[in-house]
């Protein structure tokens, strides 16, 4: 049988190279992203056959309730806002930042896993950050939401132990994604492929735990 995955921010940076590396490998997916444009032109190219767009704004109650209950073999929560930015700004952007980057990780969560939980199997992967080692001055706000996404984990994880439902932090370095636009990148920044390929090989291997890229 197909295996299937959900993937959120499917259509840019991790989320795009998540969704191609596992339709090449025969996958069916589910693809979660805010635009129809780039979930249309996503799901045209050769190796996609298997693809369920899902037009939703996570950040929004009927975003999230647009997402399809159904029997995932993995969830990978990918969707993400980004802005550079303090906590101490005029600019409040932790708190816009706060619906994607948590809230809609913990809401899709609490939907979706008692079902895997029921059902005895599948594979939790979340997409956190390296940021939350090192607390990047100029990201102040981003690596906040990302050390809140870091603390539910922990706890999705304590609680899937006695469960047959694997757990996953990715967390990867700097990724050339559409967050770059505009920024001369450093030299050392990830591909997004490279997260993608980390992806593939933790559920492939049935990793758990937090694995840094």
């Amino acid at each position: 049988m197909r295996k299937h995955i959900l993937i959120t921010g499917a259509t840019k940076g991790i989320g795009r190279a998540c969704a191609e590396l596992f339709a090449a490998k025969g996958w069916e997916i589910t693809a979660v992203a805010r635009t129809a444009q780039d979930l249309k032109a996503m799901t045209i190219l050769a190796g996609f056959e298997r693809i369920n767009p899902v037009v939703a704004d996570l950040g929004t109650t009927e975003g999230l309730n647009a997402v399809p209950d159904s029997d995932y073999d993995v969830v990978l929560l990918n969707a993400a806002a980004f802005a550079p930015g303090p906590l101490l700004g005029e600019e409040d952007i932790y708190g816009r930042l706060w619906d994607v980057n948590v809230g809609a990780n913990y809401n899709l969560t609490r939907r979706l896993l008692p079902q895997m939980v029921a059902r005895g199997e599948g594979h939790l992967v979340v997409i956190g950050s390296r940021g939350t080692d090192f607390q990047p001055a100029h990201l102040t706000a981003y690596v906040a939401t990302k050390y809140a996404l870091r603390g539910l984990f922990y706890g999705w994880e304590k609680e899937l132990e006695s469960t047959n439902v694997k757990a996953t932090l990715v967390a990867p370095g700097a990724t050339l994604t559409a967050s770059w636009a505009g920024e001369e990148p450093p030299a050392d920044i990830l591909a997004p492929q490279t997260v993608a390929e980390t992806v593939w090989e933790c559920v492939q291997q049935g990793t758990e735990g937090r694995v840094t890229v």
